[in-house]
């Protein structure tokens, strides 16, 4: 029944912006300019300029009055609009701007009273809806909806037109109706589409439009639709407050800030500032975030959304007594509403205080058993910490009270999958992984793990109180709805605390990741998490975990890059003090991965300072309630300003080659944001060896790439210098110069598994075999499913005597299935006898013969093996 109700699209159509509108814009640029037409446009200081000239000169109406009123509220001056409606104050026609005034102000009652006024107008029918949605607000209950439902029936059930205010009113009908029965909200699409049909300048209904599709996680519709509003009017409150909302969950927005925009035409936005709060809340500065919320109740004392920030900002701040009484502020607005639980819910998931995301949508789902957004944060975090027969149980009651929602039906859709899934467990870990591949993953997955787990709770001085569940995804998309429940995510792999998330390698091309040091950074997260109660900044855990990558193994965790120089050195990165909102808030695309690599090195320069006591000694701090800035101070002696002063001439020092061959430039592009690039004596060096290549002139390319390797010598991502000397000693038949150039790869690029076969070869071709034996095992560990791959070092380590490795890779090829299975069943009994292994040993040649009886090559194993006296 849910995969048939989710074929149901949401959305039915979406109306686009008709030529019509648009020549019409074009128009009005010739046309004399009324305050109504700039007020449409979005040009709201204009507008009341107009308005008043307009009003003065008695050559405007109740238009002209509506639209002063409106700019004035939009602004953040309902006060002033109120007093400049006086005249009209019994004009039906002005009362719905009087009430959007009032309601602004939280003064309800006085929002309620305009409405009544409304209903001897033309907006009668959407005058009774408000009055119900108001009703429904201030004192919750459903008799209000039953009213609503009464009203939306009478009138579909009435002949005749309708006209588009009459069609936006039962589409906000049939959306609050939507809590009741999900259908409804297919009706709301019906009537949003009706009303833009009828009207395509009623832009209050194109933006309420985007907003569902992003109450259901609808990210492509709902950016679409509210693209349309804002090429209409780029100032519009509403669509600027949906796309902060979209572009904090869909990184795909441009470079403009619709927050920034949205405080810029009314400072005094109680949305805005909410909006703003929680992207300090997130930025964990959580006086700042309360300040912040604060100013959003300069005019609505009442309004819901700041006080929500508030309550979220005590609450990670440890302050008990200042959450409940925001709390309290938000409930006496929202009578049994769940809002306050839903959003408080969400902001701890955000932090990861999955624990604590499941206790607010429990709270919420008390106070409104029907709101399907509790239930499904609930369903969500439930499988965050680990219970997915709760979460399961929990997310289908989500889904019975709202099937559009996304996130909801994909969740479910990955939990059918896993009934396919095996799970594996070992002393500390539980590898919950798809049948066909779960025998190889294991195979390396589960003593990369257990190693992960001495490595590190030695370290930390931290152990899990339970077994760790590490679930592979051989989808991304599937991967990407466990994390966040919608595909398209980047990352490669999730901590939620014990339970981790990571892609398998099939997920990505060969040689795009190494999910092995996904793993590691995963499970570091484990640690870090576990050691402060899930309250380490995430800047921090994340530094941690690349760090230990790279103390790992070499080829690990990425390192310093020309890119990472060149941003650093234009003060593209935010400085230690603020590097949590290059993760949380990132200015361009390529912050992220950067703020990534650079918290890596504070944590080695603070190791450096005091050891690993100093970084246990952190994670306690943040355990009990400490902030970063005082926890710095306590733990290094390093102050915000001297910690970004300290770190700035550390990396300097410790970078000063790469510093000189590279160097970054600004430029401003026509919308006026900035963007950098790389240059200087290195990439100028690159451009003579690529052009070289191009040419072919193989001297020229070896020097240049050679010149380059000694600028930079820790590059060595594709298109660095070694990169340039390996195809360049390939072409000129160097082997020697070949090898060289891969081995220095190799061992500093942990994804380069093409790379490693390469080497593997040109290492056999010296009668290297411990070499190419350790290529090839490189290799395996970032794509064990290369079956040749396998085969290869199967040989190549029975004929050196390796017999780990020998063992290892003739499991591997079982796991994927050989075309011959007796004889790979048999090969593998050979390289477990030759270790010594003879049960193991007896048990796969048994295997072996049970498939190919006559088999004799495998009858003369078992009688070797009977022989030897050492398997029953």
């Amino acid at each position: 029944m849910r995969a048939l109700v989710a074929r149901v699209a949401l959305a039915l159509s979406i109306v686009t912006l008709p030529n019509s509108l648009v020549a019409q814009e074009k128009r009005t640029a010739f046309a004399f300019e009324t305050a109504a037409s700039l007020y449409a446009r979005g040009e709201y200081e204009a507008a009341i300029v107009g308005a008043e000239k307009e009003l003065a000169a008695n050559s405007g109406g109740v238009a002209t009055a509506v639209a002063l009123v409106r700019a004035l509220t939009d602004v953040g001056r309902p006060a002033d609009a109120i007093a400049r409606a006086a005249t009209w104050r019994t004009d039906p026609a002005m009362a719905p701007a009087i009430a959007a005034a009032f309601e602004s102000m939280g003064k309800l009652a006085e929002a309620d009273a305009a409405w009544r006024s409304a209903l001897r107008g033309p907006d009668s029918l959407r005058a009774r809806v408000e009055q119900l949605r108001l009703d429904r607000e201030r004192r919750g209950g459903t008799a209000a909806l039953a009213s609503l439902n009464a009203l939306v029936a009478t009138v579909e059930a009435r002949p005749g037109a309708v006209t588009a205010s009459e069609s936006y009113a039962i589409a906000t009908a049939s959306r609050l109706l939507g809590r009741n029965d999900p259908q409804r909200f297919k009706d709301a699409l019906r009537w949003y589409d009706r009303a833009l049909v009828l009207d395509p300048a009623l832009l209050d209904a194109r933006a309420e439009l985007g907003a569902l599709f992003l109450e259901k996680f609808n990210f492509a519709d709902a950016r679409q639709t509210l693209s349309q509003v804002m090429r209409a009017n780029p100032r519009h409150p509403r669509a600027l407050a949906a796309l902060v909302r979209l572009n904090s969950l869909d990184a795909t927005g441009g470079t403009r800030d619709p927050l920034a925009a949205l405080l810029a035409v009314n400072p005094h936005s109680a949305d805005g500032h909410a909006l703003a709060a929680r992207r300090l809340i997130d930025a964990e500065q959580y006086d700042a975030a309360e300040a912040e919320a604060r100013n959003g109740l300069e005019i609505d004392s009442t309004a819901p959304g700041p006080w929500v920030a508030i309550a979220a900002a005590r609450w990670l701040a440890n302050d008990t007594a200042g959450h409940r009484a925001a709390l309290d502020q938000a409930h006496r607005r929202l009578p049994g509403s769940a809002y306050a639980e839903v959003e408080l819910a969400d902001v701890s998931a955000r932090n990861r205080l999955y624990g604590e995301a499941v206790k607010f949508a429990r709270a919420g789902f008390a106070r409104d058993a029907r709101d399907a957004r509790a239930q499904a944060l609930l369903g969500i975090n439930l499988l965050r910490i680990g219970q997915p027969v709760a979460a399961r149980e929990t997310l289908e009651r989500a889904f019975a009270l709202d099937p559009y929602d996304v996130w909801v039906k994909n969740t479910l859709d990955l939990l059918d999958a896993y009934a396919k899934a095996r799970t594996i467990a070992t002393e500390h870990f539980e590898f919950v992984i798809e049948t066909g591949d779960a025998d190889l993953m294991a195979l390396y997955a589960a003593p990369l793990a257990e190693q992960a787990y001495t490595a590190l709770t030695t370290r930390y001085g931290f152990q899990p109180s339970e077994r760790v569940r590490i679930e592979f995804f051989r989808s991304h998309a599937d991967f990407s709805v466990r994390a966040v429940g919608l595909a398209g995510l980047g990352a490669l792999g999730v901590a939620f605390g014990n339970v981790l998330a990571i892609d398998e390698p099939p997920a990505r091309r060969p040689g795009d990741f190494s999910w092995a040091s996904v793993l590691w950074h995963e499970f570091t997260h484990t640690i870090t998490l576990g050691a402060t109660d899930n309250r380490v900044p995430r800047w921090v855990s994340e530094g941690l975990s690349v760090y230990e990558e790279r103390r790992a193994r070499p080829d690990w965790g990425g390192g310093v890059t020309p890119s990472l120089i060149a941003a650093f050195g234009v003060g593209r990165l935010q400085p230690v003090s603020r590097l949590n909102d290059g993760f949380v808030h990132p200015r361009y695309d390529e912050e992220v991965i950067l703020s990534y690599a650079l918290s890596a090195f504070v944590f080695e320069m603070l190791e450096e300072r005091k050891g690993i006591d100093g970084l246990r000694a952190l994670l306690s701090g943040y355990r009990a309630g400490g902030h970063t800035p005082q926890l710095m101070q306590q733990v290094y002696g390093l102050e915000p300003a001297a910690l970004d002063s300290v770190f700035d001439g550390w990396f300097r020092t410790k970078f000063a080659r790469e510093f000189a061959s590279v160097h970054g430039e600004v430029t401003t592009a026509p919308d006026g944001s900035t963007r950098y690039r790389v240059a200087g004596p290195l990439q100028d060096t690159l451009a003579i060896a690529y052009a070289a290549a191009e040419r072919k002139d193989w001297p020229v390319l070896l020097r240049s790439a050679r010149s380059a390797v000694a600028l930079f010598p820790l590059f060595v991502e594709p298109f660095s210098g070694y990169y340039m000397l390996a195809g360049g000693s390939l072409a000129t038949a160097d082997s020697a110069g070949a090898r060289a150039a891969f081995a220095a790869i190799t061992a500093r690029n942990g994804d380069a598994v093409e790379e490693n076969t390469i080497l593997a070869g040109l290492l056999l071709a010296v009668h290297d075999s411990v070499g190419a034996i350790a290529a090839l095992e490189r290799a395996t560990l970032i794509d064990p499913f290369a079956v040749e791959v396998q085969l290869r070092l199967g040989e190549l380590a029975f004929a050196r005597r390796v017999w780990p490795a020998a063992v290892r890779a003739r499991r591997a090829v079982i796991a994927l299935g050989p075309s011959d299975r007796a004889d790979a069943l048999y090969r593998l009994a050979q390289a477990l006898a030759a270790a010594g292994d003879f049960p193991a040993a007896r048990k796969e040649v048994l295997r072996s013969l049970d498939l190919a009886p006559n088999f004799e090559a495998a009858q003369d194993l078992l009688l070797t093996i009977r022989s030897s006296g050492k398997a029953p």
